[in-house]
């Protein structure tokens, strides 16, 4: 009843809606969905590690050469941005929080090795930075 109530009404209103270009139509449709701006992602990104105390162009040079290893740093950061307690610490402290697991030594030793990597990527997991996920190995650019 409503449905024709309105049908009715609004019927006049109809061609003005056609005589709309399509160029303002689809304008009207971008607009609802923001892409992310990659300029003002990695520039906040690179603030965030300044706060670690970590150089974005010597970001580079601490990324680890072996795919095994970059895995388990992945991992690492993921087990960290993942866990509410380690993520508070990781954020008020600056630093990374120790892991509780089977294989711990294992994790220390790489953390201590890759730290400045470990860092960046818990960083973008996080922040959920879209743009910088495509470029994490692994996670399909979803987080």
């Amino acid at each position: 009843m409503i449905r024709r109530w309105f049908n009715r009404k609004n019927k006049h209103l109809q061609p003005a809606l056609e005589s709309r270009t399509s160029s303002s139509m689809i304008g009207l449709c971008t607009n609802t969905v923001r892409e992310p701006d990659p300029v003002k992602e990695i520039t906040h990104f690179k603030m965030r590690l300044k706060e670690f105390g970590i150089d974005f162009s010597h970001l580079v040079s601490s990324t680890p050469e072996e795919l095994e290893k970059r895995k388990q740093a992945i991992e690492v950061a993921e087990e960290i941005a993942a866990d509410p307690e380690m993520r508070n610490y990781f954020l008020t402290w600056k630093r990374l929080p120790l892991l509780h697991s089977e294989s711990t030594q294992h994790q220390k030793l790489t953390m201590k090795r890759q730290r400045e990597y470990i860092t960046a990527l818990t960083l973008i997991f996080i922040e959920n930075y879209h743009v910088l996920l495509q470029y994490v190995p692994g996670t399909g650019g979803k987080h």
